[in-house]
């Protein structure tokens, strides 16, 4: 029986992103299991967004140290064919005062972090986007260098070829359960391939990870939401660049390279499980109050997908105190592909039992025990 160093439970874009850093700091001993392959659950649906503006300090720096990377990752990753990643943008709509003095407290945390947030007016704002309704709202806030990559799937197979090169195996198969014995890693149990051997495992399992977390003693404080996309015809004409948000109207809309737009409602007034033409319906009222150009398209089909959300809506990075070669990368709470370069990157750092590029202790488990919860406000 094979030993490894590191086996990593899941390959999706965490999973690959960790398995990437590893090797390329040298841990190229290394084993990523999934059950259906690279970038087959969430991952592949993802819209592909990759935003700066955060409310928490750990979080702003994570992502634009994920933008940074997003930037320049043909020249880290040599895809097989280029990774497009545009700066398009993130425009936010604020439709009251209070939410706008709110937000001046992100953007000054941002600026001060050196992400290039602006409070703009209604007239700037329609020159960035021409076809807004400037009555719907009062300000906006937009960052020029968020964007978006087109696709989240070939984004995460580009990570797991540069991680193969590098010399991290991956393999089809169903761990069930992570081998424990007297508080020391041992391997895990997998449904074909029998006990496999290692001195770590790392779940990074999505949506699976709180049952498999559950076989090694941790309880994680996981619930899943859906969020629903719906998706209409090409429109050849470019009509929304940036990713268009408003928090307080529950609507999130983007044109995609190829036409199409996505868009999504997020209002607490619709709850799962959605009635499809209610859904519709609302996001279409909303959305074309905002932005009146969506009254002229159609709406071909939607996706539902799942959140792997915690009470603070932040992931769960490093160990488990008591638990010896176990490590955790949990929890995205949506924001698990935009954050991926500097998760990948910072949680390989703490296997390794290096200091990491930011310090993620305040993201760790034990937070939940301590009560000392790190809230992030501006979640979609």
């Amino acid at each position: 029986m094979k030993h490894y160093d590191t086996v990593i439970i899941g390959a999706g874009i965490i999973g690959c992103t960790i398995a990437y850093f590893l090797a390329r700091k040298g841990c190229t001993n290394v084993l990523v299991i999934d059950k259906n392959g690279i970038a087959s659950d969430i991952t592949g649906i993802c819209p592909g967004g990759v935003r700066q503006q955060w409310g928490t300090e750990i979080n702003c720096l994570m992502a634009k140290y994920s933008t940074e990377f997003f930037q320049n990752i043909n020249e880290y990753l040599e895809p097989e064919y280029e990774i497009k990643f545009r700066n398009v943008g993130y425009l936010y709509t604020f439709h009251s005062e209070e939410a706008i003095e709110t937000y001046k407290k992100s953007i000054a945390l941002q600026n001060r972090l050196g992400i290039p947030t602006k409070l703009i007016t209604p007239d700037q704002t329609k020159e960035i986007v021409p076809g807004i309704n400037r009555e719907s709202f009062l300000a906006a806030s937009f960052c020029e260098s968020d964007g978006f990559a087109d696709d989240a799937y070939h984004v995460t197979n580009s990570f797991a070829s540069a991680a193969k090169r590098l010399g991290v195996t991956f393999i089809h198969d169903t761990v069930e359960r992570i081998v424990v014995e007297n508080g020391v890693i041992k391997g895990v149990q997998c449904q074909n391939q029998g006990a496999i051997s290692a001195d770590r495992v790392v779940n990074a399992a999505g949506l699976g990870s709180k049952k498999i977390a559950e076989t090694a003693g941790v309880d994680l404080p996981i619930q899943f939401e859906v969020r629903r996309i719906l998706y209409t015809n090409r429109v050849e004409e470019r009509v929304l660049e940036p990713l268009l948000v408003s928090f307080e109207k529950g609507f999130a809309a983007k044109q995609l390279t190829d036409g199409t737009i996505y868009l999504s409602y997020l209002g607490k007034d619709l709850q799962p499980p959605y009635n499809m033409f209610d859904f519709q319906l609302r996001a279409a009222e909303v959305g074309i109050d905002i932005f009146p150009p969506l009254e002229h398209v159609v709406f071909k089909t939607h996706l539902d997908g799942k959140y792997d959300s915690t009470p603070d809506h932040q992931a769960i990075l490093g160990g488990v105190d008591g638990l010896i070669g176990y490590y955790q990368a949990v929890g995205m709470s949506g924001h698990g592909f935009m954050m991926s370069p500097s998760i990948g990157d910072t949680v390989s750092s703490v296997i390794l039992s290096e200091s990491p590029s930011i310090d993620i202790s305040s993201l760790h488990y034990r937070r939940f025990a301590t009560n000392k919860l790190v809230y992030e406000p501006s979640v979609v």
